[in-house]
């Protein structure tokens, strides 16, 4: 006798093990959906930095390419040539990763229009993605709830034809439920999978969109460093160009005026004559002026010159932008987002069928339980 107690309600106990299983994907599915969501949020709102770090690596690049350039112009100077030469090569290898980044931030920026918009078409299908699967867990708790406390009332039973009864009855119920659960569950566990991996995916995304903002952070680090260098660069470049006159000697002039009506010349002043050269002609040399005069236009170059040589630091440290990877990562999982994240979410949405059968199914035997259980109560009295 024992023995056909512990093989009785099998099927209703494989039943309880089986939603109990099925009730836990849910749940996990229902939880890896709510995820989703967020990390959507998390990205379409810090997507809207990756505009601003390409226009921001647009000139940064514009600002390499000048610095470049200007120190080409001034390394003309002695006294700075060979620190402005040794700039420029440092400069010039700096600029290559951020032209790089700049082209992948191209891209990337050419992707992130559709997978924003993507994005606002695909939060309310999470939605009601979320509010199905909260209703079938319901369903299924208040399933097992019910399952079990039949379970514990048949088996609270002393042994008799009533109970034996009662135990095929409810077996014979769960038979063909469990049919239905296990078939339910193995669709479920697909999606599960399929919707995990959409997590990880946004997760990946949502973790390097995130980091757009210390990317943006360490850009203007750099053009804290390069504006101030290029100002004081164009100085010099502007005097370079400045004109530089200096008197050296002359002739005097003459005037004319009529006695008895002879023209008869007369000194009336002085021709002043003016050597004028720009900074980089006097730099450059070349002038064939003698030397007096020579000494005339580099007095006067120094007095313009000197100052904003001064002003001038080629010592400079340009901070590294160790972000620039992100834009290659992001570019890559960008291009592969609505296959990744947003697909396996329409594709929930258009399975959501099964979870609304599943949830009629389980509300059908829960009544058929509830008279199996009050006929037990009513066994027990």
């Amino acid at each position: 006798m024992e023995q056909v107690i512990e093989t009785s309600l099998e099927q209703a106990n494989k039943l309880m093990h089986d939603v109990s299983t099925t009730e836990s994907h849910t749940a996990q599915l229902e939880s890896d959906v709510k995820t989703i969501y967020q990390d959507l949020q998390t990205i379409d709102n810090d997507l809207a930095i990756s505009q601003k770090i390409n226009t921001d690596l647009k000139n940064l690049d514009s600002a390499l390419n000048e610095a470049v350039e200007l120190l080409e112009v001034v390394s003309i100077i002695p006294e700075i040539g060979a620190e402005a030469s040794e700039l420029k090569n440092v400069i010039s290898v700096f600029k290559k990763p951020v032209d790089e980044a700049l082209v992948v931030s191209n891209k990337v920026e050419s992707v992130v229009a559709p997978v924003r918009n993507a994005i606002g078409k695909v939060e309310p299908k999470v939605k009601q993605i979320d509010n199905a699967l909260l209703k079938l867990m319901n369903a299924e708790n208040q399933f097992a709830s019910t399952l079990g406390g039949a379970l514990q009332c048949i088996n609270s039973l002393p042994n008799s034809t009533i109970k034996t009864s009662l135990e095929h009855e409810l077996d014979s119920a769960s038979e063909p439920v469990d049919t239905a659960v296990l078939k339910f569950d193995a669709q479920q566990v697909a999606i599960l999978n399929a919707i995990d991996k959409a997590k990880e995916e946004a997760e990946d995304v949502k973790h390097l969109v995130m980091g757009l903002g210390s990317l943006q952070n360490q850009i203007n680090a750099v053009m804290n460093v390069l504006n101030p260098l290029i100002a004081s660069l164009n100085a010099v470049k502007n005097v370079l160009s400045h004109t530089i006159r200096v008197p050296y000697g002359g002739y005097p002039k003459t005037c004319y005026k009529k006695v008895l009506g002879v023209k008869v010349p007369y000194p009336c002043g002085w021709h002043t004559v003016y050597f004028s050269f720009s900074v980089e002609q006097i730099i450059k040399g070349g002038l064939h002026v003698i030397g007096p005069v020579m000494s005339l236009l580099n007095k006067a170059m120094n007095a313009v010159l000197q100052p904003v040589l001064r002003a001038l630091h080629l010592h400079i440290n340009l901070p590294q932008i160790p972000g620039l990877s992100i834009l290659n990562d992001l570019s890559n999982d960008l291009t592969s987002f609505e296959a990744n994240i947003v697909n396996p979410l329409d594709n929930l949405l258009n399975n959501l069928n099964l979870f609304e059968n599943m949830y009629t199914d389980l509300e059908q035997f829960i009544d058929e339980i509830g008279k199996i259980n009050k006929a037990c109560g009513i066994a027990s009295k």
